[in-house]
């Protein structure tokens, strides 16, 4: 069916992608993390709590456009790396193919990450009027370069930053990402906003923007300025992070600002989501929810998504519980762009249209494929609250809490007064927000109460004085009473503390005797047997004596050497295991426990703690052990290679989705058998969201129902489309740019 407009007024469509952005990483789920602005968005419009991405990035940005899961179109397998000959397919069509026949004017701005081998998979052969960005999965935030060297002559970086289907250099590179895909967005506002000045009917078209950003994705970069506002903290790696976050952040309250003032803003609606978990090896964070990017736990697919737009959304400052997943976009935003039918049958889509059912909370999705892969079997399957994920192994399964990483050197210090205020000044900052709400809650409560007690008659009012009166007393004097009896019981245990002090401490003092006593005779014994070897013997000549002296004073200092040496020993020991004790309740919850590198690492930090002056090595004497100076070069602030984080994740575990390189499996086995033989487990993902309890063997029904619905998804899986890298494509062949023009465009 061809799209056709509908007569009412069609939005402004502005999708924002963050990058990389975790669950834990905004501020309606995390006090400490710098999203004002956006929480602000959200919550005038409508919080979507049950929305869903892919697991890395390709597969999310093909299901995005195309509405299909990236298991019916061969994007199931990993990120696109730089140099693989395929890219999303010609026979499929995208969100903004749909909306230009809709009469919308598209745009892109920033990442792409869907192939751009041959110029048919660019993003202006695939319905984007504009392109302002860069093809690859991830590059310098600042150089829009990265680093691909193959052979020694290679430079240390290639550029990969186009505008349209031009390399784009001057006013680009040295700026950052956020910075430019803030500015091109503002820029895309005004020039609508001329467009309808000009014509006299204040007519234009209307825009779809899809700004897909680089932040928060590795490398960590950031603007000086924007970390001079965070917090330090004993984490670098988080610091930068959040500075990452709070320059997007104020990007997308410039953006929203450039609506206003253009007075576009009531035409507009704005969807923002996240395209996988967050990436716990630099500085992201999912907790409470399990695993990371990569994963098919909730940590590595749930994202952080919010719809707003105050005079098209017909309800606000709702949280939605129903399921929404990103292939549910592309019919979505067609149903909100006016398109006459069902964009779902029509087209062949997978995902489904939301736009009534977030307007009216309504639930229309019951079941979610989160990905599926073949050789060998891995994936998760939900239905309704309950979630199936299986495969050989569940790696890197554990509940990863980035901002609880460094190993403060306040948890050694021994004030406790100190450390319940700085506990409670910590506390006040996460509550500030909830203590508010009661506050205000409170008041009106309040008022309300007045009004109604004015309403009370006078007969009213004084039967209220009298039993207020009557209840004061006898409160009076059950407190008196309660503190008595705990004053009396405090009084008890005293005494029997103290009882129980004085009889250990005579007991110690009659043990300290007994061995006193017994040294005594001792000494005396032996005292007594050297008489009697004298009397025996007769005087010795006063040489030996003179030597036999020496030969005391000698072994009496050794004995003194041994023993201050064992004490030594002992407290080192017992330090030692004091240090043990901290580090593990770092790791309590972790799953695989931390690399015995990352032990070693903690430990030494520890020593450090206990260091008098910190001033000399440059450390702060609260919490951090790496001065942040040492990150900044001019403008800039880089980790490129955090310290090997705690929980021994790495990049390139989370991009290859911890693969095990396991052997190939025969195909031609049955299904059913070769599922049979994987490590399976079952949530309910409503009651237990941090997918902690097993449900499998306890609801048999329905642990069978999903294991048919996995079957049934498995049987239709179509291949991976995931080639070796081609060389022939490689930058140094192209004038040192990441260029189209060598591969053959697959059209199926």
């Amino acid at each position: 069916m061809t799209a056709v407009a509908s007569v009412s007024k069609q939005p402004n469509i502005i999708f924002i992608l963050a990058d990389d952005l975790g669950w834990n990483d905004v501020s309606w789920h995390n006090a400490d993390m710098p999203t004002y602005n956006m929480e602000q968005l959200a919550r005038e419009g409508i919080i979507l709590d049950q929305s869903y991405s892919q697991q890395v990035c390709t597969p999310s940005r093909a299901a995005l456009l195309t509405g299909k899961y990236p298991f019916h179109i061969g994007r199931q397998k990993r990120a696109l790396k730089p140099l693989q000959p395929t890219g999303l397919q010609l026979n499929l069509t995208t969100i903004p193919q749909q909306l230009k026949r809709l009469g919308y004017n598209t745009h892109i701005v920033g990442k792409w990450h869907l192939g751009y081998c041959a110029w048919e998979y660019t993003p202006t052969r695939r319905g984007f009027d504009s392109f302002l960005g860069f093809y690859l999965g991830s590059e310098n935030h600042f150089s829009h370069a990265r680093d691909y060297k193959t052979n020694p002559e290679d430079p240390p970086e290639f550029y990969d930053f186009r505008e349209n289907e031009d390399v784009a250099r001057t006013d680009y590179q040295g700026v950052y990402s956020t910075t430019i895909f803030r500015k091109r967005s503002k820029d895309i506002i005004a020039d609508v906003a001329e467009e309808r000045a000009l014509n006299a009917y204040q007519n234009y078209d209307p825009f779809f923007l899809y700004l897909s950003f680089q932040a928060t994705h590795a490398p960590l970069q950031a603007r000086a300025e924007m970390l001079a506002k965070i917090p330090q903290t004993g984490n670098p790696a988080r610091d930068i992070y959040k500075a990452m976050v709070l320059d997007m952040d104020i990007a997308i309250a410039d953006i929203v600002q450039t609506l206003k003032d253009t007075e576009l803003y009531n035409d507009t609606i704005i969807v923002f989501t996240s395209d996988n978990g967050g990436a716990i090896s630099h500085g992201g964070s999912n907790f409470p929810l399990r695993g990371t990017k990569g994963t098919l736990f909730e940590g590595g697919t749930r994202s952080v998504t919010f719809v707003h737009g105050p005079n098209i959304l017909s309800r606000a400052n709702v949280v939605n519980t129903n399921l929404v997943h990103i292939t549910d976009w592309m019919p979505t935003l067609l149903s909100m762009a006016g398109y006459q039918g069902d964009a779902s049958a029509d087209l062949g889509l997978d995902g489904i249209d939301q736009w009534a059912a977030i307007n009216n909370n309504e639930n229309v999705r019951d079941e979610m494929v989160y990905n599926l892969k073949v050789d060998p079997i891995s994936g998760a399957v939900r239905v309704g609250p309950h979630k199936i994920i299986f495969g050989k192994k569940f790696n890197k399964q554990g509940w990863y809490d980035t901002d609880n990483t460094a190993v403060q050197c306040q948890a050694l210090k021994k004030d406790k007064k100190l450390k319940r205020k700085t506990k409670i000044k910590n506390d006040d900052s996460l509550i500030a927000r909830q203590r508010r709400e009661a506050d205000f809650h409170k008041r009106i409560s309040q008022t309300k109460r007045k009004n109604e007690l004015k309403k009370k008659t006078y007969t009213h009012k004084k039967r209220d004085k009298r039993t207020k009166k009557y209840n004061y007393h006898h409160t009076k004097i059950e407190r008196k009473q309660k503190k008595m009896s705990k004053q009396r019981d405090r009084n008890m245990d005293k005494k029997k503390k103290q009882k129980q002090k004085k009889i250990m401490q005579t007991q110690t003092n009659k043990k300290k005797d007994k061995k006193e006593k017994n040294k005594i005779k001792r000494t005396i014994e032996k005292e007594k047997r050297k008489k009697k070897k004298k009397k025996e013997k007769g005087e010795s000549s006063s040489k030996d004596n003179k030597k036999r002296g020496n030969a005391r004073e000698n072994l009496k200092e050794s004995n003194i050497i041994n023993k201050s040496e064992r004490r030594l020993q002992k407290m080192n020991d017992r330090n030692e295991t004091k240090k043990d004790k901290k580090i593990t309740k770092v790791w309590e919850n972790w799953l695989p426990q931390p690399s015995s590198e990352s032990q070693k690492i903690l430990r030494l930090r520890m020593d450090d703690c206990n260091w008098e002056d910190f001033s000399d090595s440059g450390h702060s004497e609260s919490t951090n052990l790496i001065p942040r100076n040492a990150l900044q070069v001019g403008d800039m602030v880089e980790l490129i290679e955090p310290m090997l984080n705690p929980f021994n994740i790495s990049s390139e575990d989370e991009d290859s989705e911890f693969d095990l390189n396991l052997p190939y499996e025969q195909s031609d086995v049955n299904i059913e058998k070769r599922f049979d033989k994987l490590d399976i487990a079952m949530y309910n993902v409503i009651e237990d969201p941090n997918e902690k309890i097993d449900l499998r063997f306890d609801l048999p029904h329905i642990f069978s129902k999903l294991r048919a619905r996995a079957i049934y998804h498995l049987k239709h899986v179509v291949p991976e489309d995931f080639p070796p890298q081609d060389f022939s494509g490689h930058p140094r062949n192209f004038q040192g740019y990441f260029s189209p023009g060598w591969c053959e465009p697959k059209y199926s």
